[in-house]
């Protein structure tokens, strides 16, 4: 075990700077409120997540395997993103900063959060301006992506709404596959 990784597992704030480090670096913060980090080299997945552990950050380390190569995963529990959050943040990169800030919003959830029909007259309304993916749209309306990706399949079965292409001009390559969505003119 080398000094750093030593101070790490002794030191939460030192252990925070380094995880939310990995994550701008390496990791995904999903839409629907994942966070996790992918190595295809073992001893670097190994030291983190044994740093990150340390302080039950997160789950099992798991092993992904592909046809070529394997993969290992550093996933990281809900209930310890808010902590981690308040030890390192705001994060230096702006946009990993809004994507860790949503998944820890103080969303009112449940069925009722608005009126019958609410949220689909919401998104309607935003598609009738602009395009936008399932993230942007959760950001806009403060919604999580699971309802967004709902109401969209909703609206989409009433053809109302349309998938209209892939995000090919996102400037971040993990985002170039996301589907834009438009409302339907027909």
């Amino acid at each position: 075990m080398n000094r750093i990784s030593t101070i790490a597992k002794k030191n939460k704030d030192v252990a925070a700077a380094i995880i939310v480090q990995a994550i701008i670096d390496e990791g995904a913060i999903g839409a629907d409120g994942s966070i996790t980090i992918t190595y295809t080299s073992k001893k670097n997945a190994v030291y983190l997540w044994e740093i990150a552990h340390a302080w039950d950050f997160v789950h099992p380390l798991r092993k992904k395997e592909y046809s070529n190569h394997t993969k290992w995963c550093i996933s990281f529990r809900a209930d310890k993103r808010k902590e981690l959050y308040n030890l390192v943040g705001p994060l230096p990169d702006p946009r990993h900063d809004k994507m860790f800030r949503h998944i820890l919003r103080n969303h009112i959830g449940g069925p009722h959060k608005n009126g019958r029909g609410e949220s689909e007259r919401m998104i309607l309304e935003l598609l009738k301006k602009k395009v936008k993916t399932v993230r942007q749209i959760a950001y806009d309306l403060d919604l999580s992506a699971s309802s967004v990706r709902k109401h969209l399949r909703i609206l989409r079965n009433k053809k109302k709404v349309v998938v209209s292409g892939c995000d090919k001009q996102a400037i971040y390559k993990n985002q170039r596959t996301a589907e834009i969505w438009a409302y339907c003119t027909l």
